[in-house]
């Protein structure tokens, strides 16, 4: 296994766990910002208190595991 292909299965799983906590969050009408640690990140942005923040944090959430799944896709397909 080369480097480009290490890295790609690094991204997945680093992808797969961002993945499963940002639809899970989306499940229950919260949502918080994947970028830092989810434990220190004390800013919760619900659907009910207030939905356009809620939308924009899932969309990013959603963004974030899109490139990070891309990138690793990429990467293991990468011509050597």
């Amino acid at each position: 296994m080369n480097e480009n292909r290490l890295m790609a299965v690094l991204a997945l799983a680093i992808f797969v766990p961002g993945a499963l906590f940002a639809f899970r969050d989306f499940r229950e009408g919260r949502a918080r910002l994947m970028l830092f640690s989810r434990a220190r990140n004390p800013i919760i942005a619900t659907k009910a208190a207030d939905p356009r923040k809620f939308t924009l944090y899932t969309a990013f959430n959603g963004a974030l595991c899109a490139v990070v799944a891309l990138f690793a896709v990429l990467l293991f397909f990468k011509p050597e």
